[in-house]
């Protein structure tokens, strides 16, 4: 017996239909009975349709079976119990363990493309980094908006500790009616993940599965050659010089060596030409002695390999699942690195006939080796120095060590900027991090009466972290640090180690019945959570020798070892539910439920939330005025749903005051001084949201094919936001509830399922797109939000009308010839003169004078749009310029089989989206003081070139009016078409099989991130460098994904 992918049927069971006598499959799924000629054999295995075969005078009888898409979808998981399918009326997504890439290295990166409503974002490609989710769009300021994780009924905080080879299943619980079981934790939906278990009367069975890969970077940053940053520096120098001669009156030359340059009293960090670029004996440019692709020299291939086997069986007593897994990855960035092993053990034993116990046992524990790919300055991350890094530069110094000496020179002498060699900072700066986790959950399960339950649920989870940083000497000094002596070593250590510990009670009592044509299951419950975590950091610095830089008084200098970022927090929350179902005739379905949450995290006179849901469904072709009519449609069905939730996702103490320490001078004595930090609020209470939702199910073709659609109106109020508070109270913030803020997220979202084929040739396709719409209803009378990035440059506003961390900056609209120079270039007192107005027969093109420098505008500066019509560009001019919130999103995704061959592929796309590449604040500066991007070859130069790519004129001295101002120029479009995964298998034949003993045996070839189709310049559209709400699509130098190769093997046995 096999399926139609030709896999051994394993534990099915063969009755003869006449006497009941039976067998079951073995390993290699073969059977043996006695029958009689002319009886009718009945061939069954659990996920799969049932077949009858009559005997005939056959002797053999080869048997496939196919998949029961009814039977698999008929129960899903949707909190402390499962539930008919049927029966459910809110919005859920479920993705089977068959649809998931294993060659993923999380378990949300198999799911991109492939839930309605929901967004995975690969953020980060960094070795061990998992993605981020977000369902049905972003609702708070301040706290949270990632969903809440559950595995095998206990809450988690991710899924990157989960091997993807022990999923069974994955249930998205996508709208409040659906969540509001979770309480405090489901505004932001609920993943709930269900590992696999023995089944009853399943032989033992043992599995092998391997896969080794290779992964390279997708694609490389488009920037300029060596003789082209050549020209640019050059081309900028003589701009700079030309500009400062002429404001000062002086006669120039682009011919003038530096000599010259400078006895006019200009610095030659604005208007020098380094002479490895330009000879002014011969006045023709340097050819380059380097041509250096940072890039390539950053980057290489790296390699990920996976070992896992598991274990599962079951017999009516005791059913059993026991799994280890072990992934190496390394980074396309060496030395990055992500060792792991995960363990599980599942057990589940029927006791007795009314008492049941179901145990699961997970174990977690990785090392990283980082690289910080990204930094607060432009020294600090590898990313952004490999960009910058001079291609006119070597690698190493003729002695081998990495090449810093010509860098420093160039900074030094010529006012180039100085980010360190990256691969400098990827080799010496030294971050390692290691983790493990544990957890322990127990289910007990009484049987009162018939159909009446008492379940206890019963979990300890323990998480283990430690953390060590150390910057050599040679890395020169941390802006961060204050270092207590200016001639002490510049290197720096830091280590933390934290543990936690999560405690988990859940006491239910549920029952579930059939009257007739109705149906009738109720739930109530009990809970409590409690989770202590304790950091003890320690930073130390001065040390003699970068090869002793353990935190010890042996390595630091004594005096400067210090605690840092230590901490001890607890946190509880106690909870109350109840739900209640009720169906009749399969037409009419109600649900209800209620949850009361109290968390310590809140003030006392708000502790308790309460989240109430109801919803209701109407299988419209069970009626029977339409069955009839209905013929080829196998379902109808209407479902509207409205709940509540919360969100305390705020970290601890924010409703109590705390004491801080500083000091203060009397006279000229430092005195140490208490005061209080933050202030008591007993009214901080839940942020709640209110969602209603619409949905249709339909079917068509006896199920071949299956529409789901949902409209959704989401409101989140009692805004939960750090409210600024002047400083002179001791505190610069303070948490508190913005009343009458609101926030919205609409949209629809739409999957079509769809069995093209079945039988010797199988042929699925499925489809999902999503719409959401996010606006700022109201900021509760609070003022717009500018939120401040790198360099304290304000990049985002959360504003009323406009999405949460909307892009802020000024709008360019073009760039300024010399025409419009002339009519704009007017004398400063004759335009103010005026009233702010030029006079007649001029039209302003832009600022006499920029705000941002007392440097004149010039012609090929970029113009900027005079918002309010004053005739000056100021702060007052910023306006809304961009959004990180796609217009829509989606995924496609097809597998097909025939004999042993199977073929799969995922696809993602999000169109409408935008991206703040803030790179640009070096890429597309246009000074020539780094490396730039490759458009910039085509920059304006005259009116006669005035280029092809609208990039202004080259100019050191111009940067005040193009990049030091967040413009449009940084916005981009992060639209993409993504191929998520393919994967090519192959079963080989049983007959091959048999000899060796083997049950089954496939190898295949899988591609992750194989192309990505995209207008952005950067690495990847989905990047998000902050973590922030209302910072969203903001690249400052992220890890980039990269393209996976992997060949692999599943065995057996």
């Amino acid at each position: 017996m096999t399926t139609v992918a030709g896999d051994p049927v394993i534990g099915a069971s063969v009755i003869v239909k006449e006497t009941g006598s039976g067998n079951v499959t073995g390993l290699d799924g073969e059977y043996s009975i006695a029958a009689e000629p002319g009886q009718t054999l009945s061939f069954a295995f659990l996920g799969y349709n049932t077949r009858e075969v009559k005997v005939g005078t056959r002797t053999v009888i080869d048997i496939t079976l196919e998949e029961d898409n009814k039977q698999i979808s008929e129960v899903v998981v949707v909190g402390y119990t499962p539930m008919r399918k049927s029966d459910f009326t809110g919005s859920i997504a479920s993705v089977k363990a068959s649809e998931l890439s294993v060659t993923a290295p999380t378990v949300g990166q198999s799911l991109v493309g492939k839930v309605a409503g929901v967004e995975v974002h690969q953020t980060s490609g960094a070795p061990g980094d998992g993605v981020s989710i977000r369902v049905r769009g972003v609702n708070s300021l301040s706290a949270s908006s990632d969903p809440l994780y559950v595995i095998d009924g206990y809450p988690a905080s991710e899924d990157v500790y989960i091997n993807p080879n022990d999923i069974e299943s994955i249930d998205i619980l996508k709208d409040a009616a659906s969540a509001a079981i979770y309480g405090s934790r489901g505004a932001s939906g609920v993943v709930l993940i269900t590992t696999k278990r023995g089944k009853e009367g399943e032989a033992a069975k043992v599995s092998y599965d391997f896969s080794y890969g290779i992964q390279q970077l997708d694609h490389k940053v488009k920037l300029l050659n060596a003789t082209q940053f050549r020209d640019l520096l050059i081309d900028a120098r003589n701009n700079s010089y030309r500009l400062r001669a002429t404001a000062a009156g002086v006669s120039w030359s682009p011919y003038d060596d530096n000599s010259v340059r400078a006895a006019k009293g200009f610095s030659l960090a604005e208007v020098g030409i380094p002479d490895m670029f330009y000879d002014f004996t011969t006045r023709t440019p340097v050819t380059p002695q380097y041509d250096t692709d940072w890039q390539d020299e950053l980057f290489s291939n790296a390699g990920i390999m996976r070992h896992n086997i598991s274990v599962t069986g079951g017999t009516k007593a005791i059913r059993y699942m026991a799994s280890v897994g072990y992934m190496d990855q390394d980074g396309i960035i060496a030395p990055s690195n992500h060792n792991r092993i995960n363990a599980r053990l599942n057990l589940d034993a029927q006791i007795t006939k009314r008492f049941s116990v179901s145990l699961s046992y997970s174990m977690y524990d990785a090392k990283n080796r980082v690289v910080q790919a990204a930094g607060r300055m432009i020294n600090d991350g590898v990313i952004q120095s490999a960009l910058m890094y001079l291609p006119n530069l070597p690698v190493y110094e003729e002695n081998g060590d990495y090449a810093r000496s010509a860098m420093i020179a160039m900074k030094n002498d010529w006012g180039i900027n100085f980010p360190e060699n990256p691969l400098a900072i990827a080799h010496e700066l030294d971050i390692q991090e290691k983790m493990s986790r544990h957890n322990l959950n127990a289910n007990l399960v009484y049987e009162i009466i018939p159909d009446l339950k008492l379940s206890a649920r019963l979990g300890q989870q323990w998480y283990n972290y430690r953390y060590f940083y150390y910057r050599p000497m040679s890395l020169g000094r941390d802006a961060a640090v204050a270092y207590s002596d200016a001639l002490k070593p510049y290197n720096i250590a830091r280590t933390t180690s934290t543990y936690d510990v999560d405690r988990l009670g859940e006491f239910t009592i549920s029952y579930k019945k059939d009257f007739g044509r109705h149906h009738f299951d109720a739930l109530g419950g009990y809970t409590l959570q409690k989770k202590t975590y304790d950091r003890l950091g320690v930073e130390a610095t001065g040390f003699a020798d970068d090869r002793i830089h353990e935190v010890t008084a042996h390595g630091s200098d004594p005096t400067d070892i210090k605690l840092y970022d230590t901490r001890k927090a607890a946190w509880s929350m106690m909870s109350f539910l109840t739900r209640v179902n009720y169906a009749f005739d399969d037409r009419y379905t109600f649900t209800a439920s209620f949850r009361a949450d109290g968390s310590s995290r809140f003030g006392v006179d708000s502790r308790w939330g309460y989240f109430p849901s109801v919803s209701a469904g109407w299988t419209l072709s069970n009626e029977p005025f339409l069955k009839d009519a209905l013929d080829r449609i196998v379902s109808i069905r209407l479902r509207a749903s409205w709940g509540k939730s919360g969100n305390n996702d705020i970290g601890n103490y924010a409703s109590i005051a705390a004491i801080s320490t500083g000091s203060y001078a009397f006279g000229n004595t430092p005195v140490s001084t208490t005061y209080e930090g933050s202030f008591a609020d007993a009214a901080l209470g839940w942020e709640t949201t209110t969602q209603t939702n619409i949905g249709i199910d339909l079917g068509f073709f006896n199920g071949r094919l299956n529409i789901i659609g949902n409209y959704y109106n989401s409101i989140s109020s009692d805004i939960l936001y750090d409210y600024p508070i002047s400083a002179i109270s001791g505190a610069t913030s303070t948490k508190t509830n913005l009343s009458g803020a609101k926030i919205r997220n609409r949209g629809f979202d739409l999957q079509l399922d769809a069995r093209l084929l079945t039988g010797k040739v199988n042929w699925n396709v499925s489809t999902n797109i999503s719409v959401n719409r996010n606006k700022v209803v109201s900021m509760g009378g609070l003022d717009d939000i500018i939120s401040t990035s790198e360099r304290s440059v304000g990049t985002h506003i959360t504003k009323e009308g406009y999405p949460i961390g909307s892009f802020y900056g000024y709008k360019a609209i073009g760039i300024m010839s010399k025409a419009d120079y002339a009519n704009a270039l007017l004398d400063r007192e004759v335009y103010l003169q005026n009233g702010n107005k030029f006079p007649e027969g001029y039209e302003l093109k832009g600022p006499a004078v920029s705000s941002y420098s007392l440097d004149a505008l010039s012609y090929g500066n970029a113009i900027w749009e005079d918002v309010n019509g004053d005739g000056l560009i100021t702060t007052d001019d910023k306006t809304i310029i961009g959004d990180a919130y796609p217009d829509f999103t989606g995924g496609f995704s097809t597998s097909l089989s025939w004999k042993g061959i199977d073929f799969s592929a995922s696809f993602a796309y999000s169109y409408g989206g935008e991206v703040i590449n803030f790179q640009d604040y070096y890429l597309y500066n246009m000074e020539g003081s780094g490396n730039q991007y490759a458009i910039v070859a085509d920059r304006y130069i005259s009116d006669e070139q005035p280029g092809r790519n609208n990039v202004p004129i080259a100019s050191r001295i111009s940067t005040p009016n193009t990049s030091l101002k967040l413009s449009s120029y940084y916005v981009e479009d992060a639209s993409f078409f993504r191929c998520a995964n393919i994967t090519l298998g192959y079963t080989l034949p049983k007959r091959w099989m048999n000899k060796l003993h083997i049950a089954s045996c496939r190898v295949y070839f899988s591609g992750d991130n194989l192309f990505t189709i995209t207008p952005y310049r950067g690495y990847n559209p989905e990047v998000s460098y902050k973590s922030s709400n209302l910072m969203p699509g903001f690249d400052w130098g992220c890890y980039p994904l990269s393209r996976i190769y992997s060949v692999g093997l599943n065995l057996t046995f």
